[in-house]
């Protein structure tokens, strides 16, 4: 009986942890397009709560279950393992081909969050891992907000060469994919970093496989993203209007706040 209460509640958790196809629940929100000037849903401070706190109920939702599962978690943690590793890698092949803004930052939201179960079945403490994978999207999703309001949308390939109209806009931007990727010392790296080592001892193919392909292409589809809109030749028709001093200092004091909390992952860890 506690077994099956758990799996109820891993499912469940599936949705705040996105797992393929209860991923699709998250990933609606998240690509959601404003339907009026009133659409709360759809602001940015809205979205950006989801991102940070969504994995906080699917934790505690874990840990319920594995209390009621006992000694017969073993088995059920390990297949949603599995499940997570083969969710993260789908949507991380997906992200290559994503263009808009807002579907790259849903998909790779999803392939991150997924990892976690990874680190679940092999008795990695999910909490500080979730919290890093979805704090280390922020500042890219409200650079890519200011976009979408500035032009419309945020699409690749539609306004090439920021970077030498807007520089400081760029700076900013590329500083943000390589945090939302996990390069070394965003949060996110540190998070995949402690999924790795707590669970290679475990289990190394079903531990490496998942993280290093999905990292792998999580790094291409970054450089996808920069390539479309920092590089190139900008168009004569649009007009440009860089970033305010208050403004970069707003998102780089942001980032410099992910770093610390990147330290703390690594305390953790160590």
């Amino acid at each position: 009986m506690g077994t099956l209460l758990a799996l109820v509640l891993f499912l469940l958790a599936g949705v705040c942890l996105p797992l393929f196809p209860l991923s699709m629940v998250v990933n609606r929100f998240v690509q959601r397009q404003p339907a009026g000037g009133d659409d709360r849903l759809a602001r940015p401070g809205a979205k950006a709560a989801l991102l940070l706190g969504l994995p906080v109920p699917g934790v505690l939702l874990v840990q319920a279950g594995l209390w009621l599962a006992g000694d017969g978690a073993g088995w059920l943690v390990g297949a949603f393992g599995v499940w997570g590793g083969l969710t993260s890698m789908l949507y991380a092949f997906r992200l290559l081909s994503a263009r808009d803004g807002q579907i790259w930052v849903g998909q790779l939201y999803t392939s991150a969050l997924a990892l976690v179960w990874v680190g679940i079945a092999h008795g990695v403490p999910p909490l500080l891992p979730a919290l890093g994978l979805g704090a280390s999207l922020l500042p890219l999703w409200f650079l890519l907000d200011g976009l979408t309001r500035r032009f419309g949308i945020a699409r690749t390939g539609l306004y090439p060469g920021l970077g030498l109209c807007m520089p400081r806009f760029s700076a900013l931007f590329v500083a943000a994919v390589l945090v939302a990727i996990a390069v070394p010392f965003s949060p996110g790296f540190f998070a995949v970093a402690e999924l790795a080592f707590g669970g290679v001892a475990a289990n190394e193919l079903l531990t490496l496989v998942p993280l290093g392909l999905a990292w792998l292409f999580w790094t291409w589809a970054g450089v996808n993203l920069l390539s479309g809109i920092v590089f190139g030749e900008p168009r004569a028709d649009l007009d440009y209007a860089d970033l305010d001093r208050r403004a970069v200092l707003l998102h780089g004091g942001g980032m410099l706040v992910l770093a610390l909390f990147g330290l703390l992952l690594l305390e953790g860890m160590l």
